[in-house]
């Protein structure tokens, strides 16, 4: 077998690298490095960490917060003031009509009272005329039941019927005036009023009153209008047992045997109670 040659290796050059050099080229590696990091390093400040994020949003928050508050401090402040200056004014109006009302109120109870003033003497004055009418009356009866007549001597008949009936003798001078009243009843002869000189004789006739009515003849005090519907007042209550009009004044007797006077305006169950009252006094 023949030997075969080895293959020629390829020259190598040798490269020479001179220092000069190399320190260059890594002091440049170095300054770029160090501006690298120099600029990461400015990066890096304007990183802001979670921390600074909180912080700065705390104090967002809060200055936001006191902003706000100052904001509605102020427009309170402004509702506050105009809410005052309102109420004043306000105040002003009621104390005003407060004012207003408490003249008012005085002027009424002025009109009041002499309103007041002014029933009691009408009243007075209404139960003086009564009394003084029913004083007037007080020779004076009422007749019913006389048979009316054409041509009638009324003065004629009453002598003659009171002597008949109850006995009584009475002369022409005894009797002051004698008349029919108006009536709206045709079925009845119209009243007779009597006015009698002297008050015995009336008592002297009204004591024989029973003896009249079994002739048919009804004798009557004369009562004005007032007194009658008194008298209606107190036969209708229900303490009172009979109620009549003597010597020009209207009394009662109860169920008690209690005897009052009564006057027009008078309160009748007050009255009673009050007699009662001090009577256990």
């Amino acid at each position: 077998m023949s030997k075969q040659t080895a293959p020629n290796k390829p020259s190598v050059k040798r490269v020479h690298v001179s220092s000069s050099s190399g320190d260059e080229v890594f002091g440049t590696d170095l300054a770029q490095i160090h501006n690298l990091l120099a600029s990461i390093q400015e990066q890096l400040k304007s990183v802001v960490t979670r921390a600074n994020l909180d912080e700065s949003l705390r104090i967002s928050l809060e200055n936001i917060r006191s902003d706000i508050c100052k904001e509605i401090k102020a427009e309170i402040s402004v509702e506050i003031t105009e809410l005052k200056t309102t109420l004043s004014e306000e105040k002003e109006k009621v104390q005003a009509l407060v004012l207003e009302r408490d003249q008012l109120k005085s002027e009424m109870l002025s009109l009041a009272t002499n309103q007041q003033r002014m029933e009691n003497g009408i009243k007075d004055s209404i139960k003086l005329g009564n009394r003084n009418e029913q004083y007037s009356r007080k020779k004076n009866i009422k007749v019913l039941g006389v048979i009316e007549k054409d041509g009638e001597n009324l003065r004629a008949d009453f002598k003659k019927i009171s002597f008949e009936y109850a006995g009584v003798r009475l002369n022409d001078t005894q009797i002051v005036a004698i008349h029919r009243l108006p009536s709206n009843n045709s079925d009845y002869p119209r009243p007779i009023i009597v006015k009698l000189l002297q008050s015995d004789v009336k008592i002297a006739l009204m004591r024989k009153r029973q003896k009249f009515k079994v002739k048919g003849i009804l004798l009557f005090e004369d009562i004005t209008k007032r007194n009658t519907q008194l008298i209606n007042r107190l036969k209708n209550h229900n303490s009172i047992d009979s109620a009549w009009v003597f010597n020009g004044s209207v009394h009662a007797k109860t169920y008690q045997d209690e005897r009052l006077s009564f006057d027009l305006f008078d309160n009748i169950t007050d009255k009673v109670n009050l007699h009662r009252t001090n009577q256990h006094d």
